[in-house]
Formats: C-alpha cells, sequence, structure tokens
C-alpha cells in the first residue's frame, strides 16, 4: 500500500502523468495504467463526481476501480477535472465547461496516446457520468463506446433534503470557488461530518472506520462556483440543462451506446429512481443494477461507497468490468 490508512499523505502514482489544455485554456489532469496484457481495444476513462477529486476512482491498491480494470486488461485512464488537484487550479466555470470542454480534452488526449483506439468506453461516478451524457446529447458522434454510470441522477425530483441544505449555502455559492476542502478539514479527525451530512456522502455501515479519515482529507475537492449555481438551479427546478437553455435530458435521446445503471438503495443523493431515469431517456441499450441486500449484496449501497465501500471491491468493480468486456473488442495480438 502507498500510505497507511490511519494517517500520511496519499500518493497518486499512475504509470503515467498528463496535464492537459483545454481549448478555453484552463487543465485537466490524466492518470494513465498500462494492463500487464492488454486485453481490449478500447481503454476506459474513469470521471470523479462533484466535490471530488482522481482520488474517488483511484485511491489505492485495493480501492481502485482504475487499477482493477487494469488488472483484467484495459488500459485505463483516470480523468481530474479542472481546479484541482494535478489538473490544477481554475478559474470559475459551469458544468457546461466541463461537458464541452474537459471531456473533449480527455477524448483527444486518450486517443491521441493510443492511435488505435478509435473509441473509448467511460465510467462516471455522479457527475462523471453526467458530463458524459452532456456531451453525447451535444455531440452524438463522439467517440464514447459504452458507459457505466454510477449513481448518477438525471431526475431531482426525490431530493427534497438535498435542496434544504444547499438553500443554507446560497450565500457560499456567489464565490468563484467554493472552498470544500477548508470546509472538511475540522471534520478530518472525526471522520464522516455529523448527520445529515454523513448519511448523503455514504452508508456507513460499508465502509471501513479507518478508510473514512483519509477519504474526507484526500477526496474531497474545491468546487466551482460556477458549477455549483448549475446544480443548485437543477435541484431546485428538477431540470438538466445548459446555462443557454439547452435540455440535456432531450438531447440524450441520441445517447445509442451501451449503458449500464448501477445505484446504491441507500443513496439519498441518487436515489435508485433517479438514476434509472435515464433507462426513458436514452435510444441505446440500457442494464441497471440496484445494489442492496434485496439484490445479493451483503450491505445497501450510499453514494460515496460506490466506489470505496469496504465491499466494492468485490460486490461493484466486477460488474463494471464485466459489462466493458462484453462492449469492448478483443485487443489484436
Amino acid at each position: 500500500m502507498p500510505f497507511s490508512r490511519l494517517g500520511g499523505k496519499l500518493e497518486w502514482k499512475p504509470t503515467e502523468v498528463y496535464r492537459v489544455p483545454t481549448e478555453d485554456g484552463a487543465r485537466i489532469a490524466l492518470g494513465r495504467y498500462f494492463p500487464n496484457e492488454r486485453k481490449w481495444q478500447q481503454p476506459v476513462v474513469l470521471a470523479h463526481g462533484l466535490g471530488t477529486n482522481r482520488f474517488a476512482l483511484d485511491f489505492d491498491e485495493r480501492y481502485s476501480l482504475a487499477q482493477f480494470l487494469a488488472r483484467r486488461g484495459f488500459e485505463t485512464w483516470v480523468l481530474e477535472l479542472r481546479g484541482r488537484g494535478v489538473a490544477g487550479r481554475g478559474f470559475d466555470s459551469s458544468f457546461d465547461d466541463q461537458a464541452k470542454y474537459d471531456v473533449a480534452a480527455a477524448l483527444k488526449a486518450v486517443r491521441s496516446a493510443q492511435p488505435d483506439a478509435r473509441e473509448v468506453l467511460w465510467v462516471g461516478h455522479s457527475k462523471g457520468a453526467l458530463l458524459a451524457y452532456a456531451h453525447l446529447a451535444r455531440h452524438p458522434d463522439a467517440p464514447i463506446r459504452a458507459i457505466v454510470a454510477l449513481g448518477a441522477p438525471v431526475s431531482f425530483a426525490t431530493h427534497r433534503g438535498v435542496r434544504s441544505f444547499v438553500k443554507l449555502l446560497k450565500p457560499v455559492m456567489r464565490l468563484p470557488v467554493i472552498p470544500l476542502r477548508l470546509l472538511t478539514r475540522p471534520v478530518v479527525p472525526l471522520g464522516l461530518p455529523p448527520d445529515p451530512i454523513g448519511r448523503y456522502l455514504v452508508n456507513a455501515e460499508n465502509m471501513d472506520p479507518k478508510m473514512v479519515h483519509q477519504a474526507i482529507a484526500h477526496v474531497s475537492a474545491d468546487l466551482l462556483g460556477g458549477v455549483a449555481r448549475q446544480f443548485t438551479r437543477w435541484l431546485e427546478h428538477d431540470v438538466f440543462d445548459s446555462n443557454d437553455g439547452f435540455d440535456y435530458r432531450q438531447g440524450m435521446r441520441h445517447v445509442r451506446v451501451p449503458l449500464l445503471l448501477l445505484s446504491g438503495e441507500k443513496d439519498l443523493l441518487a436515489p435508485p429512481v433517479s438514476v434509472e431515469h435515464a433507462r426513458t431517456l436514452v435510444s441505446g441499450p440500457v442494464e441497471s443494477h440496484r445494489l442492496g441486500v434485496a439484490s445479493g449484496q451483503a450491505v445497501d449501497y450510499g453514494h460515496g461507497d460506490l466506489s470505496l465501500g469496504q465491499r466494492a471491491p468485490e460486490e461493484v468493480f466486477p460488474k463494471v468490468a464485466e459489462f466493458l468486456e462484453r462492449h469492448a473488442e478483443a485487443a489484436e495480438q
């Protein structure tokens, strides 16, 4: 393990790290893992969610969906969006900017690094999957072959508790950057924030208590004000649209690629009904699984524990890999 879960700095050690400029002057970061034996033609891009960073899907050797997929024979790329971590400090931007420019920069960089890869496979946690939906909604021919969405809501009608919490934060959302890392710093020694906030982040029953402290310390990332304000509007009005009025939900009819929807039975940030609403919007084939006791898992999953839960490497990661393997082409030997 690259660090002790009881303390110390978490190191990020992909095989290669790239900082890639976007067309609007920002930067993203990409961490590349080569498989020991490349079995699949298409590489996988893994995109984190709101208020998190590269560690959400590439935490350490055990809790890394990226490294798990590399061991299954995929070349994997961990995307870190503008405005955090290795990507570097960013100016105020919207979700629309990330969906347009950050996704485009990632697709171009990955395909340039692997010239025989005409398409990529996309795995997104929460907002990370919404970015792929939004990009394909505007660019239906973008080179994305299949999508795995982990806890990604496209409907916000059931988010009453979140709306109440967001109202309290509205004064802060006027800032260009919301210092989430600074705000979470006092919580690190305690572990999860007190309820009701804590239970929105994860189902604590599915988290290694030693892991929680490191996750709060390292996975949290500052929020760009424009992104936060856009999400607030979606929550208040149950919409999924751009700042210039483009309806991403309507545009999702152009999403024709295979889609896997994974939701947690106890996910309060992305309840299963809000995730599975994507089935009614897209034109391609859809598979879905609600992860919980009723479906054979050891515990009902929450939001963050879809990738960082203590049982996720055995119960969630294989579902992602098996879906991608069905929709990838075998690599030429």
